[in-house]
């Protein structure tokens, strides 16, 4: 994977201005002393869908994450309302939802692909849009089928559909199990690609949709969204890292092992990195016991030829 191409998402006012080093597709790149003024900040727009909820409880931690991106969708992302497309998991969430937002419908394949081909008439070349999906899905084959009301969706019919968009700066963040099929079908060099999990060793509920509203809402219990890559701009990769670093820190309160490792391509081969392990905490108890497991494999290493050695002498 490449050095990144990174979208700036918040900074002292929103600015987003896309930061890239050489080696990147030009149409991400700008300076990154380059002073964001309001002419060269691009019109953002998201669409946020949220699949079939499980149960009544499921159904309330969605409704309140997709609450929460709603609200931090201006503040926080340079997206004005009118630029705001909700779909919402059933018509009892729609209801819920209305009261943050007048643009809600039920999230089905009809009004999903709908609301894509809307998109990619509306957002203009120099335009920025971004698709935030919460929910649940099934593997089927090799098909990650997004769950909605009525009939599933996979990840080669939605990359068919987004096919047409062709806006300078395009994200797309799926926090559903087993995620991690949907890179390749949308990789493109204007494109970054975040899945909550990998592809097909990751099948259960995800963290991430509710890590990512506490982040963008600035709630999040063991991260915020600031310059954690200390790169001088607060980016989408400070938003990856936060919301990572909040799931990270909610399965260590809970002393579970992690069951999500978020990935994301931005250079368009498909290939999504883990990026968040650098900045993961050290578990020092876990430390300690490798260095001494590396410690007595080292003492094994140097002993064992020597007693080899006295036997055959013997």
């Amino acid at each position: 994977m490449k050095t990144l191409t990174l979208i700036t998402v918040f900074a002292l006012g929103c600015c987003p201005v896309a930061h890239a080093d050489e080696t990147l597709p030009g149409k991400f790149v700008a300076e990154k002393s380059a002073p964001a003024t309001q002419s060269t900040k691009p019109k953002r727009w998201l669409l946020l869908c949220c699949g079939l909820p499980d149960d009544d409880g499921q159904r309330e931690r969605l409704t309140a994450a997709c609450t929460k991106i709603i609200a931090s969708a201006e503040p926080t992302l340079s997206v004005s309302s009118e630029h705001l497309q909700v779909l919402a998991g059933d018509e009892e969430m729609q209801e819920a939802l209305s009261k943050s937002t007048s643009t809600v419908g039920v999230c089905t394949k009809k009004t999903v692909r709908a609301s894509l081909a809307q998109l990619c008439e509306q957002v203009p070349a120099d335009g920025a849009c971004w698709i935030v999906i919460l929910g649940h899905a099934h593997l089927y084959g090799t098909k990650s089928q997004f769950n909605v009301l009525d009939t599933d969706f996979d990840q080669k019919e939605f990359g068919e559909w987004l096919k047409p968009l062709a806006c300078a700066e395009q994200v797309v963040i799926m926090t559903t199990p087993i995620s991690g099929f949907w890179i390749k079908p949308l990789r493109t060099t204007s494109r970054v690609v975040v899945t909550a999990t990998e592809a097909d060793l990751e099948y259960t509920g995800t963290e991430m949709p509710y890590a990512l509203a506490d982040v963008l809402a600035g709630e999040g219990e063991h991260a915020k969204l600031q310059d954690i890559d200390q790169d001088g701009s607060v980016s989408l990769l400070d938003l990856y890292l936060a919301a990572n670093l909040e799931i990270h820190g909610r399965f260590m309160a809970l002393d579970r092992l992690q069951t999500e490792h978020a990935l994301l391509d931005d250079n368009g081969d498909g290939r999504g990195s883990e990026l968040q392990f650098p900045y993961l905490p050290v578990d020092e108890e876990e430390s300690s016991e490798e260095d001494a497991k590396d410690d007595t494999e080292n003492s094994e290493a140097v002993e064992k030829p020597a007693v080899e050695l006295l036997k055959s002498i013997s």
